[in-house]
């Protein structure tokens, strides 16, 4: 008897010390930069308040429908933001954006930034509600991780105000290309 315990015994034991402890996935994770960049590629950005003018306020919607030959507007409804849950008829959507991340910025170049600035992004996303769209002033300290960029009110607007942004709170706007909404003489 003690011929057959003492191996079973030896194996249980050896078992048990290999047991590892299962490290958390991706995918049930709280938090991560992937669930974060998901959320803007799922959806789009949405002019909720002051809509058409060059200091609309923007939050994430979902699109409900796409403009056609008969009706130019975009149906969405608001997934977060100042409007949350309102459905609205717009023209004024940002249909795709993707992260600055250190790239290369220029001068005059129109991008949408977050309206909460914090220094470093935050597991707590529900600040990350509201945005603007601002032109780049300067770029000389983006290698500290900052960004100068001007808000203009108006076409005419030559003084606008201007804010250091980080970078991580500044995203590239590509569909529908953006101008300057400033008339230069």
């Amino acid at each position: 008897m003690k011929r057959f315990v003492l191996p079973v015994l030896f194996l249980l034991v050896f078992s048990a010390g290999c047991h590892e402890e299962k490290q958390p996935t991706a995918y049930n994770r709280p938090f991560t930069a992937d669930s974060y960049e998901r959320n803007f590629t799922s959806n789009v950005f949405a002019a909720c308040l002051n809509e058409g003018k060059p200091y609309a306020t923007y939050s994430l919607a979902r699109l409900n429908r796409k403009p056609t030959d008969c009706d130019p507007n975009y149906k969405v409804t608001f997934v977060n933001g100042p409007c949350e849950g309102k459905t609205i008829f717009t023209q004024d959507v940002i249909e795709r954006t993707s992260p600055v991340g250190g790239g290369q910025l220029l001068k005059g170049e129109v991008v949408l930034r977050n309206y909460w600035n914090p220094r470093k992004l935050d597991k707590d996303t529900s600040q990350l509600d509201r945005w603007n769209r601002g032109v780049v002033y300067d770029t000389s300290r983006i290698d500290e991780g900052v960004v100068e960029l001007e808000f203009p009110r108006d076409k005419n607007d030559f003084m606008a105000s201007r804010e250091f942004i980080f970078i991580h709170n500044v995203r590239y706007i590509q569909k529908p290309e953006q101008k300057e909404p400033r008339t230069w003489l």
